[in-house]
């Protein structure tokens, strides 16, 4: 007993077979972009800036913008405007390349937070209860 398929079945089968084996990991390189690593840290520092900035206390006092500070982010990893508007614009047009970078971003501020909750929780250990020290009223 055999199976015939249909010509135009075994069309389709054939290509999506091909289409699949020529699938490869894209990723954005050359010149011209940032290398994703240093992108990354990147938009974390613009994301910590932004949330700083977004505070109303440090607004007021120093009337900055997140858009002021973007300058000095790029400077410190010596990447010009213009190769972070053509990376990010590459990024967007590729969501999902641009979704693994802010799943990178996004690690990496979870371990912030956790390593500075870990320091706060070891700084009010180390703290002396104030209520032990209290004297109850009879105690004295």
């Amino acid at each position: 007993m055999t199976i015939r398929l249909p010509v135009p079945t075994i069309f389709i089968l054939l290509l999506i077979l091909a289409l699949s084996a020529c699938h490869k990991e894209m990723s954005i390189n050359g010149k011209a972009f940032i290398k994703r690593d240093v992108l990354v840290d990147i938009l974390v520092d613009i994301h910590l800036a932004d949330g700083v900035t977004n505070d109303m206390i440090f607004h007021r006092k120093f009337e900055v913008d997140s858009i002021d500070i973007l300058s000095p982010i790029l400077e410190k990893y010596e990447v010009s405007r213009q190769k972070f508007d053509t990376t990010i614009i590459v990024y967007t047009r590729n969501p999902e390349l641009l979704d693994q970078v802010y799943n990178d971003v996004l690690i990496k501020l979870n371990v912030m937070l956790d390593e500075n909750n870990k320091k706060e929780e070891k700084k009010e250990e180390t703290k002396t209860p104030e209520s032990s020290l209290e004297l109850r009223p009879g105690q004295g």
